[in-house]
């Protein structure tokens, strides 16, 4: 059971590891392929992610979560050894496709712990995984750039292959088969539908510039037409890949779509602080600190370790009954408070430190506030599939908003010639100052639009039921007494 635990923490490491590779060796691979489209290595990783988590939740409750456990790593395994032998941009994406299912991981680890432990043990190793996560997390950035400065972006993708495939071998010889078996059936059009409306889209927001806007404009119109065929299926289907009954609630509405824009922006903006920190002045440009891949660990590791504590603090303060809404919308303030850090001045080595910490500490108080939120506003009958719709949002728009952040940058691309690229000051300012706009809208709409009442308490519903019940407002009923003494 040990072991078992350290093993599935390790899973989850090689997850973060996954996510921290591209932005810390962006820099290094735009050198090796250059062009305008880097943010895709985020968006098809995220993406597919988003799409495969409730897939293979259902496939997990038909065959077994070990099972499909196995075959989601090493499947990320086959990716990342394809990134590290790519000879071109184009096969580098191809295997991050392929690494994107391991997101899933997210919630195949604790469906598996639930299943194989008993109670006790198994809430302490649900947090002993999570909490590992986090830890490695501090040290991901020095093992990185040793990795980058040594052996370049392909060596970060080969140790990534090898400690993937190796945890395959390492669960399947010794921890059991799940015993749970659910009669279910995963919504693979579904998912097929709900990827083919948004990556149209975002190919036209990348590319349109390069195509011509009207050239490409059949791809948002089958962008739109395939999400209507997607908005069809979740209507029809008994078990759809999204339930979008589910939203008629603001209190889960308020969390999928805050807790979206957090996760976006924190994907959006990590990649932006590599570049400050990485890109070199000798071309002229106004920013750059000229660091290599395993100085920037200065910055990185500090940023990571902010994540950590203010997750941790959050954690404590949610434990003792606090309103997880408030910590979001934190986080949220934390991110706009980054982007503008950043917009202002990012020319030091201590200003660009300011805001690596403002956005490691965002992202560490959105990530803890977000499940809590999602258990507040869901009954128990219910939190499979809200948790699964929620990561769903979550992860999609992460994928999306750096195609957006790269096409927004794209006029502002200079070639290097001796090789790489960079983007001019203006280009990424830009982009900042749009950052925290999003940031702001999106408190903005939280305080109004989808506010909570003072003193109410979210009812517990089904997903299913027609309709609120008789007598309450907006879909919740006055609270009998302070949240504290009434905690449902």
């Amino acid at each position: 059971m040990i072991i078992g635990i350290v093993l599935m923490s390790a899973v989850l490491e090689a997850l973060s590891l996954g996510n921290s590779m591209i932005s810390i060796g962006l820099p290094d691979i735009l050198e090796r392929f250059p062009t305008t489209q880097g943010g895709w290595l985020i968006t098809v990783y995220f993406l597919v992610g988003a799409v495969s988590a409730p897939l293979l939740g259902k496939a997990a409750d038909l065959y077994g979560e070990r099972r499909v456990l196995l075959i989601t790593m090493a499947v990320a395994g086959i990716g990342a050894l394809v990134c590290a032998i790519a000879p071109s941009f184009t096969v580098l994406l191809i295997g991050r496709i392929f690494q994107g299912p391991i997101l899933a991981t997210l919630s195949l680890i604790p469906s598996f712990i639930r299943d194989i432990y008993p109670p006790r043990q198994a809430a302490f190793a649900a947090s002993i995984t999570v909490t590992g996560m986090g830890a490695f997390a501090i040290v991901a950035p020095t093992v990185i750039g040793w990795l980058l400065e040594n052996h370049g972006f392909r060596g970060m993708f080969l140790f990534d292959a090898a400690w993937t495939v190796g945890l395959c071998v390492a669960i399947r010889v010794i921890l059991p088969e799940s015993p749970s078996r659910r009669e279910t059936r995963p919504d693979i059009l579904g998912g097929v539908l709900l990827a083919g409306a948004v990556v149209p889209v975002l190919l036209y927001v990348s590319m349109g510039r390069t195509w011509g806007w009207l050239a490409a404009s059949p791809l948002p119109v089958t962008g739109v037409v395939l999400g209507w065929a997607f908005v069809l299926r979740t209507r029809t289907v008994h078990e759809p890949i999204v339930n979008l009954a589910l939203f008629r609630r603001k209190s889960l509405v308020f969390v999928a779509f805050a807790g979206a824009v957090a996760y976006a922006v924190s994907a959006a903006t990590y990649q932006i602080v590599p570049l400050l920190a990485m890109t070199s002045r000798d071309n002229g440009i106004t920013y750059g600190l000229g660091l290599n891949s395993l100085e920037y660990s200065g910055i990185a590791t500090p940023k990571q370790l902010a994540t950590v504590v203010g997750g941790a603090v959050i954690g404590v303060l949610l434990a003792r009954g606090r309103n997880p809404r408030t910590f979001l919308s934190l986080g949220i303030v934390l991110f706009a408070l980054s982007s503008v850090s950043f917009a202002l001045a990012h020319d030091t080595f201590a200003i660009v430190m300011l805001g690596s910490l403002l956005l490691g500490l965002a992202s560490g108080v959105s990530s803890a506030a977000v499940p809590n939120l999602v258990m507040r506003a869901t009954p128990a009958g219910d939190q499979g599939s809200t948790a699964g719709t929620v990561q769903l949002c979550t992860t999609g728009a992460s994928s999306i908003l750096p195609v957006v952040m790269f096409a927004v940058m794209a006029p502002y691309l200079v070639a290097v010639p001796e090789g790489g690229v960079y983007y001019q000051d203006q280009g990424i300012t830009t982009w900042l100052w749009i950052s925290a706009a999003i940031c702001i809208v999106a408190l903005v709409v939280g305080f109004t639009v989808l506010r909570e009442r003072r003193g109410e308490v979210i009812e517990e519903f089904s997903a299913n039921t027609p309709e609120p019940m008789p007598g309450s407002v907006g879909g919740v009923l006055p609270s009998t007494g302070d949240l504290e003494r009434n905690p449902l």
